[in-house]
């Protein structure tokens, strides 16, 4: 159902504003009195990845006039989306100056930090609406919370695999993400790939939600839960449910690495992860261990460790690979980032392991830091 647009008209547009935008002036459903709420209307994005930077990129096209941007993440050769070449700062920094470049009417603000509970608040309080993608579950309960707490509506997407989800989350009108997933979910998109052009598909569908609940037009995805499946090109859209959830009386949120965990690894891998130079060490004195990579057979091929044997974690957490592992040797885990390695190692250290352990930042962290010849992927 339509909602009442979040933001009152700007008083005035300006004559280089309505030549950029006079495409959308024209739109009926958007026309002058949506154009002048997207002009005061303002949009805090965390995260700009393969998700959140095309969406920043849509929403400044749109003419929305103020954009924050939370992401203190080093900009990697791969964000070649930022316009940049060379560039060595943080994704928010990067961004700001490539938009404030094309844009000269914006208003942005690079936040060049991680999203906390310490500062949650505090930012999501100066705009209007605040859209993620991602799909640790502690930042996304991070957000849910603090938005739940001031009023803002938060515009939510997730990928897996080939498939896209899209919602958006007020507790005043509808369900949350706490009802769309109670219980945390061991799933993180760096386990099992990405189809990236999917985050395209998403960035798009999430501004033009922004861009609704602004002006007040169209039906927003309120208390409804939109997936894409791209290999099927099946699209659906299904009502979300009120669920029993009590939210904590004080924001909370995992460290980075832990809230992509099951609860079940992160404790199995918080007292049982090494470091790449942790691990150089034991193999330079040749310790006795069994280095188990836990990637899939293309990856492996691709890039490994040297002595490493290829047991896929699906042979870990639905087959009995850890019982064929040998008791006279320490058991050494690892994947491409740590994820997958800290979930096959709660499945071995239940069957006769406690001292098996798995490399912190996986074989990137290798490379980064140990072997720089490694090809990265």
């Amino acid at each position: 159902m339509p909602f009442p647009p979040l933001v009152s008209p700007a008083d005035d547009l300006g004559d280089d504003y309505v030549r950029a935008h006079a495409h959308q002036l024209i739109l009926v459903e958007v026309g002058a009195a949506g154009q002048r709420r997207l002009r005061a209307g303002s949009v805090l994005v965390v995260g700009a990845d393969e998700i959140g930077a095309p969406a920043l990129t849509h929403l400044a096209d749109a003419g929305v006039g103020r954009l924050g941007i939370v992401d203190g993440s080093p900009l990697h050769p791969w964000d070649q989306y930022a316009g940049l070449p060379g560039y060595t700062g943080t994704r928010a920094a990067a961004w700001t100056s490539t938009l404030q470049g094309v844009h000269p009417s914006l208003t942005i603000t690079a936040y060049e930090s991680r999203l906390s509970a310490d500062n949650a608040l505090e930012l999501i309080s100066d705009y209007d609406v605040v859209l993620y993608a991602g799909e640790d579950p502690a930042m996304c309960c991070l957000v849910d919370d603090a938005c739940a707490r001031l009023g803002k509506p938060f515009v939510w997407a997730g990928m897996e695999a080939a498939q896209g989800r899209v919602s958006v989350f007020w507790e005043q009108h509808g369900p949350t993400f706490r009802d769309l997933q109670p219980m945390p979910s061991p799933y993180f998109r760096g386990m099992a790939g990405a189809l990236k052009a999917l985050g395209g598909w998403l960035s798009a569908v999430m501004a033009t939600e922004t861009i609704k609940l602004l002006t007040g037009t169209g039906e927003p995805l309120v208390g409804r839960l939109m997936t894409y499946d791209a290999m099927s090109a099946h699209t659906s859209v299904v009502p979300l449910d009120r669920t029993p959830h009590v939210r904590p009386g004080k924001l909370t949120a995992a460290e980075p690495f832990f809230g992509l965990l099951s609860p079940a690894a992160a404790d199995a891998a918080r007292e049982s992860t090494i470091s790449a130079e942790e691990l150089k060490v034991m193999l330079d004195n040749e310790v006795p261990l069994l280095l188990v990579d836990v990637r899939e057979a293309d990856e492996h091929a691709f890039a490994d460790l040297p002595g490493s044997v290829l047991m896929p974690k699906k042979e870990f957490l639905e087959g009995d690979a850890a019982l064929s592992l040998p008791q006279d040797r320490k058991v050494v885990l690892f994947c491409r980032m740590g994820i997958r390695s800290a979930e096959a190692l709660a499945v071995v250290k239940k069957h006769g392991h406690p001292d098996a352990v798995h490399l912190g930042g996986g074989i990137l962290a290798w490379a980064d830091r140990v072997d720089p010849s490694l090809p990265r992927y």
